[in-house]
């Protein structure tokens, strides 16, 4: 009997669970990067990001173990094993820069100026975020890449026609 991250309903679990890593981890970034450049979304945005980017977090996690039992399946393709096994903690970096942010900055009344610690933590999930971007995207284009480039590069448009 397989675990539940070999297989889902007889499906690979990574290919199922990677699309959540995939779309919530840019777009916690993106709600983070709004809080910190538009300080007055911080009480409407600042717990939904937090919880994107924790969801998103444990999704990469989970891809993460659940592509180490596809790859005992199909093999190990290179360079996606390596993003795959950095991408998770890039997350955990940016979650919890994220989370010391919005729990510090959110107590700062809007007139009132920033510590200066609070305006470096929000450069950092900048500067986080712009990496957990990056990885994510290399994390993925690599798996595609290694799922589908020889598909392609063997077919042409128009070789099966769709009825």
């Amino acid at each position: 009997m397989s675990s539940p991250l070999d297989t889902v309903f007889g499906l690979p679990t990574h290919v199922l669970v990677v699309h959540a890593a995939v779309v919530l981890l840019p777009l916690g970034v993106l709600g983070g990067v709004v809080i910190v450049v538009a300080r007055r979304t911080i009480n409407r945005l600042g717990l939904i990001s937090v919880i994107v980017t924790g969801v998103g977090t444990a999704a990469a996690f989970v891809s993460k173990g659940s592509g180490e039992e596809l790859a005992s399946r199909v093999g190990s393709p290179q360079p996606h094993v390596e993003y795959g096994e950095v991408l998770p903690f890039y997350a955990v970096a940016f979650f919890l820069a994220l989370l010391a942010y919005w729990l510090f900055a959110r107590g700062v009344p809007g007139n009132r100026t920033r510590p200066w610690w609070v305006i470096a933590l929000g450069g950092l999930v900048v500067v986080l975020g712009a990496l957990l971007v990056w990885f994510t995207i290399l994390t993925g284009h690599s798996g595609a890449a290694a799922t589908w480039e020889a598909v392609i590069e063997n077919t042409s448009p128009g070789q099966f026609p769709v009825e």
